[in-house]
């Protein structure tokens, strides 16, 4: 049985990857300064929503979560806890301080604690890349220079280049994983949110305008957080980096599969002036070559599955208000 800190764990992907670590009967250790449980609440029975232990504290305090991994004896680490780019635009410093300082703080914590801690993954973003005007090209290859088009994107890739000094210094290895767009079942903020947020609307035979158009690259929130699992289980050293794998897909196509699948007088639109920014064809080949990934769920059964998982949350009142009102 691993004991798991996962930091962010009150968010989207961090809900899915304590659910399945749950269901591994390993031992999770939450990490968050929110309160909002909500997320965890929609996707987990009763039983295993009290098998997690909470802790609120600021990703930035070294000391406490250093104090935290010596007393639960934490050998594995998850590390997720970052302002999404909305938040980081609006308060600048604050952004800093948890989505870089915050990291280092992690970094730190495993060196500290390197004869107990067996592995360590952080989230990156795939918004490391930049806009696909910036590389004349909808394809991003292995071996494509990043080109970051805002402050979140930059401190992401400011982790990344942490990961490898704490390797090259002090042997500290680590998996860094790059997510796209993640939608499913708790993904309830941010501008990328905005498939889910078309699955839910429809279902409410609510119209709404996808604030985007053009290709993107989807994992449905389940698969994303297995593949965060398998690295965690890797024995891989050196910092590595990897693009998550997903499917490509039009906007058009999406909002056919969710036409096809709830059926009212609902129109879900696109913004079609809007192009989104970041290529969509990602080079997943070193993925592929370190992990043995799993079968990716097809659209019709992630939004069916999401859909399922809505009416729960509309029934037990789990949806933020303003994810539901449009």
């Amino acid at each position: 049985m691993k004991t798991v800190l996962v930091t962010g764990g009150c968010g989207c992907l961090g809900s899915w990857i304590i659910k399945l670590l749950i269901e591994n009967n390993d031992k999770v250790i939450c990490l968050d300064n929110s309160k909002n449980l909500s997320r965890l609440k929609l996707i987990l029975d009763e039983k295993s929503f009290k098998k997690i232990s909470f802790n609120y504290i600021d990703i930035f305090d070294f000391e406490k979560i250093d104090k935290l991994v010596k007393k639960e004896k934490i050998n594995f680490i998850i590390h997720l806890a970052a302002f999404q780019t909305p938040f980081v635009r609006s308060n600048p410093v604050l952004g800093a301080r948890v989505n870089v300082e915050g990291t280092v703080a992690l970094y730190e914590c495993v060196l500290q604690n390197k004869d107990q801690i067996e592995g360590f993954v952080s989230a990156s973003s795939i918004g490391v890349y930049g806009d696909k005007n910036i590389h004349k090209t909808n394809t991003i290859k292995e071996d494509t220079a990043p080109y970051p088009l805002n402050l979140y994107g930059v401190y992401k890739l400011a982790n990344e280049g942490t990961g490898r000094i704490y390797f090259e210094e002090n042997q500290i290895n680590s998996i860094i994983m790059r997510p796209y767009i993640i939608y499913g079942p708790g993904r309830d903020q941010g501008w990328t949110s905005a498939p889910t947020k078309a699955i839910l609307l429809k279902m409410l035979n609510k119209s709404y305008k996808i604030p985007f158009s053009g290709n993107i690259y989807l994992h449905y929130t389940k698969d994303c957080a297995k593949q965060f699992l398998l690295a965690l289980e890797s024995d891989q050293k050196g910092c590595n980096i990897f693009n998550v794998t997903g499917e490509m897909v039009n906007i058009s196509e999406f909002i056919k599969f969710i036409n096809e699948t709830i059926s009212n007088e609902a129109i879900i639109d696109q913004e079609l002036s809007n192009d989104f920014p970041i290529p969509s064809n990602i080079d997943i080949s070193k993925n592929k070559r370190a992990f043995n990934l799993p079968e990716l769920t097809s659209f019709s059964d992630g939004i069916n599955e999401t859909i399922d998982y809505l009416k729960y949350g509309i029934q037990n009142n789990l949806l933020p208000s303003s994810f539901i009102d449009g």
